[in-house]
């Protein structure tokens, strides 16, 4: 079976990226999500904080911030 491409919702409510009140960075959608942690992308300022929580209460906290999961990682140069 062929693996399926990541769908791209909020990772504490499952909301889609493609919702019209998923939270973009500046409001514009070109500008790419405006929250995510290093576990995905989130998708408004409410589910920002209950992401903070839960981990914390976990003790999974984040100790430095997560890089862009939408930035493609630089090419392989020989």
């Amino acid at each position: 079976m062929l693996n399926r491409t990541p769908l791209q919702n909020c990772v504490e409510c499952g909301k889609p990226m493609s919702a019209p009140d998923f939270g973009f960075h500046g409001g514009q959608r070109l500008s790419g999500p405006a929250y995510w942690s290093n576990e995905g992308l989130l998708c408004s300022p409410a589910c920002a904080m209950a992401h903070v929580q839960r981990r914390r209460a976990e003790g999974r906290e984040m100790r430095e911030p997560a890089a862009n999961p939408l930035e493609r990682a630089p090419a392989f140069r020989r």
